[in-house]
């Protein structure tokens, strides 16, 4: 095959070995095959699935690396058990159910680039679909430890006592900040449905007593003025556009105690928005799931951080060395 069209050819295909392990993940396909070699019948008879249809996709788990097979059993790679069993330090599934469940969203991009609009938006989707609102959330803790502990060491937290984590979600950066300092309390703002999950998730934790959860839309919900030493706006703002996302800054600035610091963290692209390539891959994400969202550059961010009266803007490298890598840009109230 000629080199020039090689990578043609591979994305060609790619989408296919994707759903395949979107839909094992959705399934739970490797928590049947984890520790010892399942057969395809009992697979079959466990999960009501078709025998031919399961032979044939597991067979391309095999294939891609996921499953190793024996006769008609089937055991879990090293890299399956790793990421790929429900109740692992390392698990990934939640995030793969969630793809699965937004894949017909992205099936939907050509009429999204001609009315500029998604068929079924990230809040009709947390409105109505209960179990994306578990696997989302869920999703979010897991890809969000790493970046979390990194954003938390790159913040100078002393002098914070209290903080807002905007749109907080499972509250995996709450987490980070807490730990780093004993002293901290922190609020966490997000929808309802939500909240619930981020209930059950600090249920057992020894910091519930240090968290508040706090219903609300972020849109609509008051901030509050003079209240906090740190607000957190994490993944929140690429679900939106450059008026909301201003209007929640106005609001955090508000809400910041002289002194205080509002971060942004998210995706960034480079000044010209182009690069990096999964962060420009990301905005077209946004494109096909959200109405107004999209990825911004640094230097987007730091006009509307200026504009809603911070200064003294600053910004830092999050996880620099991974493919996902993100940007906080940090402004403050004087």
């Amino acid at each position: 095959m000629p080199s020039e069209i090689k990578k043609i050819s591979e994305l060609v295909s790619s989408y296919r070995e994707a759903k395949v392990l979107f839909t094992a993940a959705s399934m739970d396909i490797f928590s049947l095959t984890a520790g010892k070699y399942a057969g395809l019948e009992k697979i079959c008879s466990l999960k009501n699935l078709d025998k031919r249809a399961a032979r044939i996709l597991l067979d391309a788990l095999v294939s891609a690396g996921f499953l190793k097979k024996r006769q008609d059993k089937y055991l879990n790679s090293a890299l399956a058990d790793k990421f790929l069993v429900v109740g692992g330090k390392e698990y990934v599934g939640n995030n793969l159910r969630y793809q699965n469940i937004i894949w017909e969203a992205w099936s939907g991009l050509d009429k999204v680039i001609k009315t500029g609009r998604p068929a079924e938006s990230l809040m009709d989707l947390l409105a109505n679909r209960k179990d994306f609102t578990e696997g989302y959330i869920r999703g979010m803790a897991d890809i969000a430890r790493k970046p979390a502990a990194e954003l938390a060491d790159r913040t100078e937290t002393g002098k914070i006592s209290e903080m807002l984590d905007v749109g907080g979600g499972p509250g995996t950066y709450t987490e980070a900040f807490l730990k780093k300092n004993p002293a901290m309390t922190g609020t966490i703002l997000d929808l309802p449905q939500t909240l619930g999950i981020t209930r059950k998730i600090f249920s057992s934790s020894p910091l519930k007593k240090r968290v508040r959860l706090m219903e609300g839309n972020y849109h609509k919900a008051d901030f509050g003025k003079d209240k906090y030493d740190l607000i957190l706006l994490s993944h929140v703002t690429h679900d939106e556009g450059p008026a909301a996302v201003g209007k929640m800054l106005k609001k955090a600035y508000r809400a910041l105690r002289r002194g205080g610091r509002v971060i942004i963290h998210d995706f960034m692209l480079d000044p010209d928005l182009t690069s990096p390539r999964f962060s420009a891959l990301f905005s077209v994400h946004m494109l096909v799931y959200t109405n107004k969202g999209q990825v911004y550059s640094e230097k987007e961010y730091a006009g509307m951080l200026r504009k809603a009266g911070f200064k003294n803007i600053k910004s830092a490298d999050i996880c620099k060395n991974m493919e996902n890598r993100s940007r906080a840009v940090f402004g403050g109230k004087t």
